[in-house]
């Protein structure tokens, strides 16, 4: 599990999260308070949910997100790729490792 770490702008020591309040299901309002009692320094900023990279494995999801743009590349090269009768040179060398 990673964990997102911020770090105050005024002073550059970490911050944590006080408190976040839910405003949609894609968007976070994030309150942030330096941990360096000589600054504390507070901020508020959010947290939100763009893009879909994989979809949902159940039936009917909630809710559905655009694909992300690169995804939406990624998926047309493999499909041109698997129409093309032509090798590919990358394909061949991962073959042969």
């Amino acid at each position: 599990m990673s964990v997102y770490k911020l770090v105050c702008p005024a002073c550059r020591k970490p911050m944590r999260i006080r408190t976040s309040t839910g405003q949609t299901p894609c968007f976070r309002s994030i309150y942030y308070q330096c941990t360096d009692l000589l600054c504390g320094a507070t901020f508020t900023g959010s947290m939100t949910i763009d893009f879909e990279l994989s979809p949902s494995g159940i039936e009917r999801p909630l809710l559905q997100l655009p694909v992300a743009p690169g995804m939406e590349r990624l998926k047309a090269t493999r499909n041109l790729r698997d129409c093309n009768a032509q090798p590919d040179l990358l394909d061949q060398l991962e073959a042969s490792v």
